[in-house]
């Protein structure tokens, strides 16, 4: 063998964004099966680039393809339909597929429909009308879909569509949500089927007084725009309403979401989650107005439409959101996360409102449940109890008492999906339905309850295993989620934690370059996000994408990450010190992980640089300007630059409304503050970004052009907040950018 072959290869910017060298195996769409034994998921077809559905024994590690992609034809077509996800029916017979690939903001397309028993494939629907959250009936008998915004029923064995609802209107939509609760509720999908198939529940949205924002689209020869509705902070909100539709009579049973508290007035309001109770007599809502500082719990009758104040979670600065909460099997009972002792915690509820007990406390925050054993009075969750950058999986009871950790031994990341979820009938939110659909109920306790268990660090790509609720492994899945990375050569990322001048523990991470030299001194580069509730300093696998931090270490640069006071995973205080006033806790301790980089031996102060995306992009370009003796050059991706150009929940969340706090969205705008730029400064942004929008961009140009401040700029047409499609060309135009100012 050569030398040359022995040695390890260098990353490349073609390697990491133009080609599969880095493509990262996974478990793709996993599902446990009702027997609580077997996991479904996507996987090619053996000796084949199609992708169908597998299963894999979590007992014996045995795997089966249940079925052959290249019959799925249907008649008249001349390929077979690909499979970009899938859905159980109840009985688990067959199984639905969608036309298009799981999307944000995107139609499902046409659905079709696979038989297990006799290998049929056929078109359950036919329509050029965009269809959306298709989901089969508890019996299994019809699927259910919204379509061109009204809801549909098509029976499974006839094919026939029967249209349900019959008010929507190009702003008013039955059964699905708009922009900004997609966006910042995690909820698209607005309407659930009862447990007994009787009745569905529906959100209706009404965006008719929303203002609408026009994206042009520069490949049409009259930049014919993409209206899309977006409130901006202090605009009209969507108005929404819950409607239980009897299927037996047609008609729908509104319900009265606004009871008032004694002496008040109505009030704006979201509506954040809406849940049927597991026995199907009530619905469960949670509402939160527009200042965000309180949840009111709801429990509707749906014969009647009336409701009746359940709980309510009230904080000075905001609430977080819940999510759906996770019911114990069919009882009253269910789990409420809450960080009214100062951290995030589990208390258990009925929903008479008695708080039972609180199930977790400490000084450190529940990431989240994620599965129950009701036989067990057992609770899984994922928790920061070890170190704020690590998640771990561990079990406790419903009683209380001192947690078990499931992953102990292994510092990290880890994640956890169990076969129950306790989460009744709800309208899944978005980041659940783009991982997997719910997750089926009824482990079978013969067996045992498994686990599917992902682990990664911060310099260890993840693995994939299922294991037993005593942290044993069952049955490895993938070993090596990266091969490829074996053959490159790469330095080694080093957690740390330093003292801010008045006192303040941050947690930090650095890279250093390959082939370190302490005597020498090197450029360095700072990458943040710092919103609040976000960490970028995790021990956990950053993806594929980071490895161009790896490239510039081989380059000669020093990487280094913090995560400022307002981040996530480590209690209330120190994320909610941000209320009103974005921006300001964030960019000093930027500047302070940025004073302790310069006050390192082998650090060149005269080349620091930093560098975000989103809040990061804003990070950077507020950086760049209050820290700007600093900082020499800076990057800013998608930048908000003005918190009254960015949309209603997220930016009203942290502070308030415009009218109501002048100073604070004058301050926190880096549009205010352009005529103290000093370094090198390159602006990035897609000109049909619909949630960041390229005006922010636009408005910090104009104003840095206003101060007589030069700056570098890199607009990519036609491209959204992602900049899809373009990576290689956007990160080589960075590390330019880098070379020569840094």
């Amino acid at each position: 063998m050569s030398e040359s072959t022995l040695r390890p290869r260098r990353f490349t910017l073609k390697a990491i964004f133009d080609s599969k060298t880095f493509e990262e195996k996974t478990l793709r769409q996993p599902q446990w099966m009702k027997d609580g034994v077997r996991v479904s998921y996507l996987d090619n077809a053996p000796g084949t680039e199609r992708a169908t559905v597998w299963t894999i024994d979590s007992t014996t590690g045995e795997r089966k393809v249940l079925l052959d992609p290249a019959g799925l034809r249907v008649e008249g077509a001349e390929e077979p339909r690909p499979i970009h996800a899938y859905q159980w029916s109840p009985d688990e017979q067959r199984l639905l597929f969608p036309e298009n690939a799981p999307a944000r903001f995107k139609p499902c397309g046409n659905l079709f429909l696979y038989d297990l028993a006799d290998g049929a494939f056929r078109a359950l629907t036919q329509t050029d009308e965009p269809q959306y959250h298709a989901k089969f009936s508890p019996d299994g008998q019809s699927v259910g879909v919204v379509r061109s915004n009204n809801l549909w029923i098509v029976s499974v064995k006839a094919g026939s569509a029967r249209q349900r609802t019959f008010d929507s209107a190009p702003a008013i939509y039955n059964g699905r949500l708009g922009w900004v609760y997609e966006e910042e509720l995690g909820l698209a999908d607005g309407w659930a089927w009862s447990p007994d198939g009787s009745q569905i529940a529906y959100l209706q949205q009404d965006e008719s007084e929303v203002p609408e924002v026009l994206l042009p689209q520069y490949d049409d020869p009259h930049a014919a725009p993409l209206r899309t509705r977006y409130p901006k902070a202090g605009d009209p909100n969507p108005r929404i309403r819950v409607g239980v539709l009897m299927l037996a009579t047609g008609r729908t049973q509104w319900v009265d979401v606004e009871p008032c508290r004694a002496g008040e007035e109505p009030a704006e309001y979201y509506l954040a989650r809406m849940q049927w109770t597991p026995k199907g007599d009530g619905l469960l809502l949670q509402r939160i107005p527009r200042l965000q500082n309180r949840i009111d719990v709801l429990l509707a009758d749906p014969k009647t439409g009336t409701t009746r104040t359940v709980f309510t979670e009230e904080d000075p600065a905001w609430v977080d959101l819940q999510g759906d909460v996770t019911f114990i099997e069919e009882t009253d009972q269910f789990l409420w996360l809450s960080d009214r002792d100062g951290w995030r915690h589990l208390y258990l509820y009925d929903l008479s409102g008695r708080c039972l007990r609180q199930v977790t406390s400490g000084a450190w925050d529940v990431e989240k449940p994620v599965g129950v054993d009701a036989s067990a009075r057992t609770v899984f969750f994922t928790a920061a109890r070890s170190a704020p950058i690590e998640r771990n999986v561990y079990r406790v009871g419903l009683d209380g008492g001192d947690p078990v950790c499931l992953t102990a031994g292994m510092p990290g990341w880890h994640r956890a999906i169990f076969p129950m979820t306790g989460r009744g009938r709800a309208c899944p939110a978005q980041e659940r339905a783009q991982q997997a659909a719910p997750l089926h109920e009824g482990a079978n306790s013969r067996n045992g309850v498994r686990f599917i268990h992902t682990h990664s660090r911060l310099n260890e790509p993840p693995r994939i295993d299922i294991r037993d609720v005593e942290g044993e492994v069952c049955v490895p899945i993938v070993a090596d989620s990266l091969p490829n990375l074996a053959k490159f050569a790469r330095g080694v990322w080093e957690p740390l934690t330093f003292a801010t001048s008045d006192g303040e523990t941050l947690y930090a991470q650095i890279l250093k370059p390959l082939g370190f030299d302490p005597d020498r001194r090197y450029p360095a580069l700072m990458y943040t996000y710092g919103g609040p509730g976000s960490q970028v300093v995790t021990d956990s696998w950053p993806g594929t994408r980071a490895l161009w931090f790896h490239l510039l270490a081989q380059q000669g640069y020093v990487v280094f990450m913090v995560d400022n006071r307002g981040t996530g995973g480590r209690g209330r205080a120190f994320k909610k010190q941000v209320y009103l006033k974005l921006g300001e806790w964030e960019v000093r301790d930027q500047i302070e992980g940025a004073k302790y980089l310069a006050a390192l031996p082998y650090v060149d102060p005269k080349r620091i640089g930093i560098w975000g995306w989103s809040y990061g992009g804003y990070m950077a370009s507020l950086c760049m300007l209050r820290g700007a003796e600093v900082f020499r050059a800076g990057i800013a991706v998608a930048p908000v630059t003005d918190w009254a150009l960015y949309d209603t929940i997220y930016t009203e969340r942290y502070m308030r409304r415009p009218q109501d706090n002048e100073a604070g969205y004058r301050d926190s705008a880096p549009v205010t503050h352009t005529k103290s730029l000093k370094g090198r400064f390159l602006l990035i942004h897609g000109t049909m970004d619909d949630n960041v929008h390229f005006q922010n961009a636009a408005r910090l140009a104009a104003a840095l052009q206003d101060a007589k401040r030069l700056f570098e700029t890199m607009f990519y047409p036609g491209k959204r907040h992602g900049i899809e499609d373009r990576h290689f060309h956007l990160y080589a135009t960075m590390t330019a950018f880098l070379k020569k100012n840094l």
